[in-house]
């Protein structure tokens, strides 16, 4: 090497030193919060309507508020050592029902106000319950106002002759601070009226031979053609729709270039059912939030507390766009705490609310959701004080941790399973999802790798639910799987394809899928590639379903069977398995209308003994809570679904 490119080297390196020092100190020149907690990964979006994980709830939990929040109600049981949560008085200090269980008049407290000193009101949660409903949020929680008239139509953008109907206009498409965040709802000017006509070009031939995504993408273009006809009404002052007063008919399309279209046929985002002007929520004043439903749901309380179904800032959300509205500099909340700072890949700071009107004058000013995934290194910063929370302790230490007094295990309403994509072999056929979901032996996992209590499952729903008797579950079996292999066309595994299975970086993940992988080809001779990913692109490789097995979990939403089987109706948006039952998907609907608990609970029990026979996912293990928090912090406690209220807990005195 020439002697004047060694220097230049060298003083390369030594910038980058000081550079790499200067970056440090940076970061060590933050205070630390008053208590941290290991969070895991990066939240993929603290955004209500876009979140789906553990480690996104527990910090939108802390920033926002909904209806009624849950909280700790009563004693804890004396054998579980659960603590009972129930949804409490949250922005509503009260609410009615109706005898026939189908309309809530919610009454929101005077002392509710965002983080920019306005007041939280009923017209936030209409509009924020669209928002999450609308198709362009991509929310995955749709499913719980399915109840609400109006509202799976609206979700799934499906319209008759007759409707009335909502017109975005293409008016505006970018009205944004920037290309890189975007107004999804509403996106351009609404219009308002009754759809009269859809004229649809000739539906397109397709060959025989043509993928299914393919075959989508078409049918999907071709639907872009459709033009639709209107009779466009007008809105008085109050924003009522004079529906069949004045109205002038208008035709609109998505694409301009149908033939289907003329010169006066006006280019839009979508026609769509006019869910927010039909009546299926009420906003008689600021303080007055009134929901209607087509059935009773006797767990509707619970869903108002979780956080999809919380409102967010209007004038936030349509100033900035998403996602640039939850940057921490723009930023609109409602609950215990504020958000502070965040620095990718190294911690998201909450700041207490002091205008929240439940503030809690002993607890924490600032807390910090560490960005950690490394077990070994959340035990060691927690055993030298830097953290005061682990959530996820080191798999290989449970038997020795799980004797301290800081070590806090208790049953929990939750399921581990590995998710299949029906739609790829060999995975189509549901004898080879059986005979894989035999061939796993869950007593070693549970035994000799989660260490912590948990529960083999063979079944959906996790047991303890009052009334509910899960179905007969998957029965492992070595020799009946090799059996049903064989009747697949794979005996003793041979032809059978290789198939990867997907896991988010853990290091509990990993040792679970080894074990699984080491059974799958001792018992099968199936072979199974692991692939491990950070849990933003894990999410992105399950939701887009480009996968052939992903693991997963599912934490109650609310104490009822419900929330475990209604997620893998035809096309739900938890669903990402490509699996479709019309029997299941009927059964799961005649639950929702049926009055009877008895027989509400039977038609569930008939659901999940479908998916146990035709097996669209396989249970591993019902999980129990795993949570080591230091002894000096008052307010922890186990509970079902895993809930600790941050804005609860302080230290003794």
């Amino acid at each position: 090497m020439p002697p004047e490119v060694r220097r230049a080297f060298l003083i390369v390196a030594c910038l980058v030193v000081v550079a790499a020092v200067a970056w440090a100190s940076l970061f060590d020149a933050t205070a630390p919060a008053d208590f941290s907690l290991q969070n895991g990964s990066d939240p993929k979006t603290i955004d209500p309507a876009r979140a789906t994980g553990n480690i996104e709830s527990r910090i939108i939990f802390a920033l926002f508020e909904g209806l009624l929040t849950m909280l700790p109600e009563g004693d804890p049981d004396p054998i579980t050592g659960l603590q009972p949560m129930s949804p409490q008085p949250g922005v509503a200090e009260s609410y009615e029902v109706s005898d026939d269980g189908r309309t809530y008049t919610f009454h929101l407290r005077e002392n509710a106000f965002w983080t920019d000193g306005t007041p939280v009101t009923s017209h936030d949660f209409a509009w924020s319950w669209q928002r999450m409903l609308h198709p362009e949020t991509a929310c995955e929680y749709t499913f719980q106002l399915y109840a609400v008239p109006f509202a799976e139509q609206y979700a799934n953008g499906l319209v008759e002759v007759g409707d009335r109907v909502e017109v975005e206009l293409w008016d505006r498409p970018l009205d944004t601070p920037t290309e890189s965040s975007q107004q999804n709802f509403p996106r351009g000017t609404m219009l308002y009226g009754t759809l009269r006509e859809i004229v649809k070009p000739p539906e397109p031939e397709l060959a025989d031979d043509l993928g299914d995504e393919e075959r989508e993408d078409a049918m999907l273009d071709w639907q872009q053609q459709w033009v639709y006809r209107v009779d466009v009404a007008k809105e008085n002052a109050d924003g009522e729709v004079q529906w069949d007063d004045d109205v002038k008919s208008q035709t609109f399309t998505v694409d301009l270039n149908s033939t289907a279209a003329d010169e006066n046929t006006s280019r839009c985002h979508a026609v769509m059912v006019a869910f927010g002007k039909l009546g299926s929520l009420e906003t008689p004043d600021d303080r007055t939030f009134i929901v209607h439903l087509k059935d009773a749901v006797p767990y509707f309380p619970n869903l108002a507390s979780y956080y999809p179904l919380f409102a967010v800032n209007r004038k936030c959300v349509e100033t900035f766009g998403s996602p640039l509205w939850t940057k921490a500099e723009n930023i609109v909340t409602n609950g215990p705490f504020k958000l502070g700072f965040r620095r990718l890949r190294d911690r998201l700071r909450l700041v207490k609310n002091e205008d929240y009107h439940a503030v809690n004058p002993n607890g924490f000013d600032t807390v910090d959701f560490l960005s950690m995934e490394g077990q070994n290194t959340a035990l060691n910063m927690y055993e030298t004080g830097q953290i005061q929370w682990v959530t996820d302790p080191p798999t290989a230490l449970l038997e020795e941790l799980k004797t301290r007094d800081d070590f806090i295990t208790a049953p929990q309403l939750s399921v581990y399973f590995y998710r299949l994509n029906v739609a790829r072999k060999p995975l189509d056929d549901a004898r080879i999802r059986r005979a894989i979901a035999k061939a796993i032996n869950r007593v070693q996992i549970v035994e000799q790798v989660t260490k912590s209590g948990q529960i083999p499952a063979y079944t959906n729903v996790p047991p303890g639910l009052a009334l509910y008797e899960s179905a007969v579950g998957i029965n492992p079996d070595i020799e009946e799987a090799k059996q049903l292999l064989a009747e697949a066309g794979y005996p003793g595994g041979r032809g059978i394809p290789k198939m990867t299975l997907l896991y988010n970086t853990s290091e509990g993940h990993r040792a679970i899928a080894e074990v699984i992988q080491q059974q799958l080809l001792n018992n099968l001779n199936v072979k199974i590639e692991l692939q491990n990913m950070e849990w933003g692109s894990f999410l992105d490789k399950t939701q887009q379903k480009d996968y052939d097995i992903a693991r997963a979990g599912w934490i109650a939403d609310y104490p009822d069977p419900n929330t475990f089987l209604d997620m893998w109706v035809t096309d739900g948006p938890q669903n990402s398995t490509n699996w479709s039952n019309k029997e299941y998907d009927q059964l799961i609907a005649d639950s929702a209308r049926e009055g009877d608990p008895a027989k509400r609970m039977k038609l569930l029990q008939r659901a999940e003994q479908i998916w146990v026979d035709e097996m669209p996912v396989i249970p591993i293990y019902f999980y129990t809570s795993i949570n080591m928090v230091k002894p000096n912090v008052k307010g922890f406690f186990p509970s079902a679904q895993d809930l600790h209220p941050l804005n609860l807990l302080e230290y003794r005195k």
